[in-house]
């Protein structure tokens, strides 16, 4: 009995969503064809009838990663946010110890922006236009004669401060980390785990 019409769509966007949460939490390099694909419960074979190879999945994954890095950022309660609300609501939301912990479901910039950076020029393309769309709607939030300036700004103090904390073993050093920039941009710190 043949699959109906959307059968392959459906399949296709499960593939799709479950390589960017892997390439988010490991790493594009470290994740084969056949983990991705036991990920999405289907056979190693049905990775071809979607993809010509795990580049052109790694663009499409980068989109959908992307999708919800914008979620995050500009929905979920910061639709009508502007200027400094904005501001503080969207650096609250990203700066977490819950962000640091689980790539899979966070920013595709601090989990992948290294290896693209080594990566082939097609990525790096999509990567480019996906950043450059973030910093488009940061600028129009922050609004201003340099917002497209400062949005570069604090997007790079994001990652890099999201980049730093990850890298470390420490929690409380990363918690420490993250909120030395939460308070630079007059945030509240969170709350540290408690030990023991």
């Amino acid at each position: 009995m043949p699959y109906p019409a959307e059968h392959k769509p459906k399949v296709h966007a499960r593939i799709v969503a479950t390589a960017a949460r892997l390439f988010r939490k490991r790493g594009f390099e470290a994740v084969s064809i056949d983990e991705l694909m036991h990920h999405a419960r289907l056979t190693r074979g049905g990775f071809y009838a979607h993809f010509r190879n795990k580049q052109q999945l790694l663009r499409e994954a980068l989109g959908v990663a992307f999708d919800q890095s914008r979620e995050n950022l500009f929905g979920k309660g910061n639709e009508a946010l502007r200027g400094r609300a904005w501001r503080k609501r969207a650096v609250a939301r990203y700066l977490t110890l819950a962000h640091r912990q689980h790539p899979d479901a966070g920013c595709a910039v601090p989990a992948l922006a290294t290896e693209i950076a080594r990566g082939p020029a097609a990525a790096r393309a999509v990567f480019e236009s996906e950043v450059e769309a973030i910093l488009s709607e940061m600028a129009t939030r922050l609004g201003g004669r340099k917002a497209r300036a400062q949005a570069i700004a604090l997007l790079s103090k994001c990652v890099g401060a999201l980049v730093l904390a990850r890298a470390v073993k420490s929690e409380s050093f990363a918690a420490e980390i993250l909120d030395a920039v939460r308070v630079e941009e007059r945030c509240a710190p969170q709350a540290l785990p408690r030990s023991g």
